[in-house]
């Protein structure tokens, strides 16, 4: 398995957290070994070669060979797995905020779901789907991503600081700061924060802050850390080790402990690594 990272372009940075593409000889491994949590990121998924099947919230969707696919913000674990041959599939993943005002859709509408680019974004969706496929190597499909985004984002202006500055403070403090602490900041109401984020983010911020407390904790697993050397910092982040146990069950499908011992996750170590 091969796991390239791609700098975003500079005009993208702001709203871009991430661009790899993944290649292998033999596919994936089994759906139990590979899973994406959440991780408050939206994105873009292009399969180049092979199908992609994912499993989310009892549902089991596909990703077809030479598609572009928009996966909004997921809440729980998600799945993974090919059949045993070459595969090459590229994600742009984007800052919980950072999709909205390049796309212009209500992020609310995406939210645990995953849609085809011809369904979700009409008919420039179609069009650059075509355009994609004309493309073979992973870098042509990589630039044509970003010119496109690129193009998008200078047609919009979207941004809203509010939303940009609650998600960093979020994110910045592990999903710790309270809303009452950003209805104080900002000077709005958690009612109209909430409208924000669903259409900026598509989650709330008790949702996306749970999804931080959480990272918090799963990046330490994927730098080697057990979760008995985290045991100090758990009171910080949740009620108790109960609460612990039931959020990170949610978000991977296991507990800590069946985690740690009998699930590799190569491929979600690895993102997890170079972001």
């Amino acid at each position: 398995m091969k796991l390239s990272f791609i700098q975003p372009r500079s005009q993208l940075r702001s709203h871009i957290h991430s661009v790899w593409a993944f290649e292998s000889s033999v596919g994936m491994a089994p759906a139990d070994s590979n899973l994406a949590a959440p991780n408050g990121c939206p994105k873009l998924i292009i399969p180049c070669e092979n199908t992609i099947t994912s499993v989310a919230n009892g549902q089991v969707r596909q990703s077809s060979e030479q598609g572009l696919y928009f996966v909004g913000n997921q809440e729980n674990v998600t799945l993974l797995h090919t059949s045993p041959k070459k595969t090459r599939f590229i994600g742009v993943e984007f800052y919980p905020h950072g999709a909205y005002p390049i796309f212009g859709i209500p992020m609310v509408e995406t939210t645990n779901r995953l849609l085809a680019a011809d369904t979700v974004f009409s008919n420039w969706g179609r069009e650059f789907t075509e355009i994609l496929r004309n493309h073979e190597r992973l870098d042509q499909k990589i630039d044509c991503i970003q010119n496109l985004l690129t193009d998008l984002l200078q047609r919009r202006s979207l941004q809203n600081h509010i939303v940009e500055f609650c998600v960093e403070s979020l994110r910045n403090s592990n999903g710790l700061i309270s809303i009452r602490e950003l209805e104080r900041h900002t000077g709005y109401t958690r009612r109209y924060l909430e409208l924000l984020f669903k259409e900026h983010v598509g989650l709330s911020p008790k949702v996306l802050a749970g999804i931080f407390r959480f990272q918090r904790f799963y990046q330490g697993w994927a730098q080697g850390k057990s979760f008995d050397s985290l045991k100090d910092e758990l009171y910080d982040y949740y009620y108790d080790q109960a609460h612990f146990t039931k959020e990170f069950k949610r978000m991977t499908g296991f507990s800590p402990q069946r985690f740690t011992l009998g699930v590799d996750n190569e491929f979600g170590r690895r993102l997890l690594l170079q972001q």
